[in-house]
């Protein structure tokens, strides 16, 4: 439906205000923009049960964020009450200070961190949802396909997991098998892993015989070492500029300059890479006016979060200590956060989905 740039765009702008923002009033905007993308796009994909894997996983990192967070910060004003205090110290140190102090402020903490926890999963789960696996490697550049491929199998494993324990589940149900407690836990848990195993292993196999990650040819094999040489060398040069250009004020045009060639050679370096790698395309992604109206719509978000956060911290952060009160809230931010929402907005009817 979209191109994978233009999802790649939109993961841009909906990860970076959800990392960088612990404002409530900004996560719950992102959410529940990101769940009506899923609501409206997502359903049509064929590994749409991943996102409940998701929430689910999230809703239980959340809780226990928030249940660490408010009986191990005693910090705040407001006591909601008192619980009997347990501290495990070894020598002067303490490493773990239970109880005592319960207050509204390390709850409120605590629910913070947690949104933004299922907000950064829930994004992650959504553009897994939408975006094509396949086109998404097929657009890496060349010299990260051998990245790019482990990356693709990482980022397919969960949907092939919930297809494999779908199936598993039908074909027990089938032969009358019911699911009634932790202990129907074995028969479903062995064939996965039986199942897993076997895909691993047809991956391998498929990978040896395409010659997937193979020795170069003697004739290349000197150059692929000097290649490989200038990446650990030009990452050095990097940190040496930024080391110099911080700490030597006085000749700071030295580490801005070795910080630019570095950079420059580095850059050069993974092009030389990439030509030499051979790619065949039999189908090229088209690029239609709604991939241009989400993508503007994505950089203007991302700009606009990234001043903010150069110019304007404040604006995104919420700290409820040492007393908490309400949150505030800039128009312009709320305003750009809705630019998740963008692919909903300018997609198809559903009866062309089909077509596109």
């Amino acid at each position: 439906m979209y191109h994978t740039t233009t999802w790649l765009l939109w993961l841009v702008a909906a990860l970076l205000p959800a990392m960088l923002t612990r404002n409530p009033l900004y996560l719950i905007i992102l959410l529940l923009a990101v769940a009506v993308a899923y609501n409206t796009i997502g359903r049509l994909s064929p590994v749409v049960d991943s996102w409940r894997l998701f929430l689910k996983a999230g809703l239980i990192l959340a809780s226990f964020s928030i249940l660490f967070n408010t009986l191990t910060v005693h910090y705040g004003e407001t006591v909601l009450f008192t619980l009997p205090r347990f501290t495990l110290r070894i020598g002067q140190v303490t490493f773990l200070d239970l109880g005592g102090r319960i207050t509204l402020e390390a709850l409120t903490f605590g629910l913070v961190s947690g949104l933004s926890l299922i907000v950064i999963l829930l994004i992650f789960a959504t553009f897994n949802v939408l975006v094509d696996h396949h086109q998404l490697l097929r657009s890496t550049p060349a010299f990260m396909y051998q990245t790019a491929m482990i990356a693709s199998i990482a980022i397919a494993f969960v949907p092939q997991m919930v297809a494999s324990l779908q199936d598993i589940r039908e074909a027990q149900a089938i032969r009358g098998h019911r699911f009634r407690g932790l202990r129907d836990l074995l028969p479903l848990f062995v064939p996965l892993l039986t199942s897993g195993l076997e895909r691993a292993i047809q991956l391998a196999e498929s990978m040896e015989a395409r010659g997937f990650g193979s020795e170069p040819s003697p004739r290349t094999s000197g150059r692929g070492l000097l290649h490989r040489i200038l990446i650990p060398v030009t990452l050095f040069g990097l940190l040496a500029g930024v080391f110099w250009y911080s700490y030597y004020s006085s000749s700071r045009w030295v580490g801005a300059l070795v910080v630019l060639g570095s950079l420059g050679t580095l850059l050069a370096n993974l092009v030389t890479i990439g030509r030499g790698v051979r790619r065949s395309r039999y189908r090229r992604e088209l690029w239609r006016r709604r991939d241009t109206i989400v993508s503007v719509a994505s950089i203007v978000a991302i700009v606009v979060i990234a001043g903010f956060w150069l110019l304007n911290t404040e604006a995104l952060l919420f700290y409820p200590y040492p007393r908490v009160s309400l949150p505030s809230f800039n128009p312009l931010i709320g305003l750009v956060l809705m630019a998740t929402v963008t692919p909903v907005l300018t997609a198809p009817q559903m009866r062309n989905k089909t077509d596109d």
